[in-house]
């Protein structure tokens, strides 16, 4: 089900829509080992903190449906949310059997809850308030629920990226966490995840100057977002898998270039 309101106003700042951009965005979330293995460390933080299928799942920020995607394929009931109309129409495209919602969270149908799940997912981060967001969503979440974000990390890794991409910050340990606390929740836990990518995101990260000139922005995203070679992708993809298999447990608490933080809404 594709809903669509009439008044959704999407706020460029945090998070433009130059269609060049998308069209990468869109190839990448295909074929790129991160979103792969982000994917992989998503529903493996799902099992271990008891979500299974078909457990109701709110995504926030849905954006183009590459994880709500991947949710629905696991047997997961996702309703995701977002106020880019062109996100959710494609997000949909990905999971005809999702409910998407080109809107607010604030006003979604609460009929569509209570969820199980309310999750962001590469969201909070382009927000100066993330506790308004999360506050807003909260109020479709059944007591007990599972709230699970992941975010950037480590703001020695923030660069002229991050700066285009809308982010307003990359998170250090513990920030996410105080937020989830603010908002309410409890049995919040943290795990870095990307650990082994770190010396390589530490070389390359390293341009903070912002080009002037809308062609240089644009070339800068497109070129970070390019797909490595073949046997580089797929190196590294089997060794984020690995990553993700072997050390979900271990990450609980460590500093990553990613965070995934949990926490729980009371019952």
């Amino acid at each position: 089900m594709l809903i669509v309101d009439s008044d959704v106003q999407h706020v460029s700042a945090d998070f433009d829509l130059d269609p060049l951009v998308l069209q990468a965005l869109w190839r990448m979330e295909e074929t790129h080992f991160w979103h792969a293995a982000r994917n992989r460390w998503i529903a493996r933080a799902l099992r271990a903190y008891g979500a299974l299928p078909p457990a109701r799942v709110l995504e926030v920020g849905c954006g183009g449906g590459a994880v709500a995607r991947m949710l629905g394929t696991r047997g997961y009931s996702v309703v995701g949310v977002d106020t880019a109309e062109v996100l959710v129409r494609k997000a949909h495209s990905r999971l005809p059997a999702g409910t998407f919602v080109a809107s607010s969270v604030e006003k979604l149908d609460p009929g569509l809850g209570p969820f199980d799940v309310v999750a962001f997912f590469d969201v909070l981060e382009h927000l100066e308030q993330p506790g308004t967001l999360l506050r807003g969503a909260l109020e479709h979440a059944r007591p007990g629920a599972l709230v699970i974000a992941s975010v950037p990390a480590l703001k020695h890794l923030y660069s002229a990226i991050d700066s285009l991409a809308g982010h307003k910050r990359r998170y250090e340990l513990g920030e996410l966490e105080q937020t989830f606390a603010e908002v309410g929740l409890r049995d919040i836990a943290a795990h870095g995840i990307f650990r082994l990518l770190l010396p390589v995101l530490s070389m390359r990260r390293t341009e903070t100057r912002v080009p002037s000139e809308l062609e240089a922005r644009r070339r800068l995203l497109l070129d970070d977002m390019r797909t490595p070679p073949y046997p580089l992708n797929q190196t590294l993809r089997l060794a984020c898998a690995l990553e993700a298999r072997l050390g979900f447990e271990r990450s609980r608490g460590k500093p990553g270039p990613s965070l995934i933080v949990v926490g729980r809404v009371p019952r």
